[in-house]
């Protein structure tokens, strides 16, 4: 039996030009696609998500939403397992400050995504195979070869067609430019303490938004919430201090002048 191909949808720039170049007939068709979402995505990425489901319901393509919980109320509930988010921890008396470990992209985007990949390969919970059953289409652009990785059990090969192509980020916004297609946003939850200045401006743009992740970072530094993750010392923001206070004015904002946008390439898209 041929292996199912199934593409790792994650809303953002890669992985959107990648399902643009399936629907379009530019790379080899592809038989599902996942959306894993955390429960915290921003809105363009939502839209986004929507869109490209509705795309895929058109051209007979099967789109799953997958989840495993809400990661911004999951990380509030004191009875719930906590995933480590990759927080920036200042200092204390005894401790250097430092940047907590990374546990979200998988419990949130790579664990749901196995379960359903496994499902539609007939393979029950723990069942094994050797058989090749799943191609996993991943959006990893050239510039981000050092994020290859071989596929987590013998029935799952990954496959990178932009690095095949040699397509960089930029490649895909081009693409998507020369099709008259908007540039997608970047996939990260609200919340993420890997978003840039220029991302945070974008966050703050919608007051709703804005307002949500303030609120979470006061949150975690308070009560028992506070002392659990980190002794009351984990913030959002690189540097260090409350969200609401931070200054994300630009260089040209303040009369310096800028040469280049300080725009992340992003650290958990798939």
């Amino acid at each position: 039996m041929k292996p199912l191909r199934i593409l790792s949808f994650g809303a953002g720039v890669q992985s959107t030009t990648l399902l643009e170049m399936a629907l379009r007939g530019d790379i080899e068709a592809v038989d599902h696609v996942i959306f894993a979402d955390t429960g915290w995505e921003p809105n363009p990425v939502i839209e986004n998500m929507v869109e490209y489901g509705e795309r895929c319901a058109e051209a007979g393509v099967p789109f799953h939403v997958v989840a495993n919980g809400n990661i911004r109320s999951d990380a509030l509930d004191l009875g719930h397992r906590f995933a480590s988010m990759p927080l920036h921890v200042a200092a204390s008396p005894d401790k250097p400050q430092t940047i907590a470990r990374r546990q979200c992209t998988n419990e949130y985007k790579l664990q749901p995504l196995l379960k359903k990949q496994r499902e539609l390969a007939g393979l029950g919970k723990g069942q094994r195979s050797k058989d090749h059953l799943v191609t996993s289409l991943i959006g990893i652009s050239l510039d981000e070869i050092q994020r290859m990785r071989d596929g987590a059990f013998p029935w799952i090969k990954n496959e990178y067609p932009l690095v095949d192509l040699r397509m960089t980020r930029q490649s895909c916004k081009s693409y998507m430019d020369k099709h008259h297609l908007p540039e997608p946003p970047r996939s990260a939850c609200i919340g993420c303490p890997y978003h840039s200045d220029h991302e945070w401006r974008q966050i703050k743009a919608d007051p709703i938004q804005w307002a949500d992740a303030i609120a979470f970072d006061a949150s975690i530094r308070v009560g028992e919430i506070g002392k659990r993750l980190y002794g009351g010392r984990a913030y959002l923001h690189p540097k260090r201090i409350p969200l609401a206070i931070v200054d994300l004015s630009t260089e040209e904002d303040r009369g310096q002048g800028t040469l280049f946008d300080n725009e992340c390439q992003g650290m958990c898209g798939l």
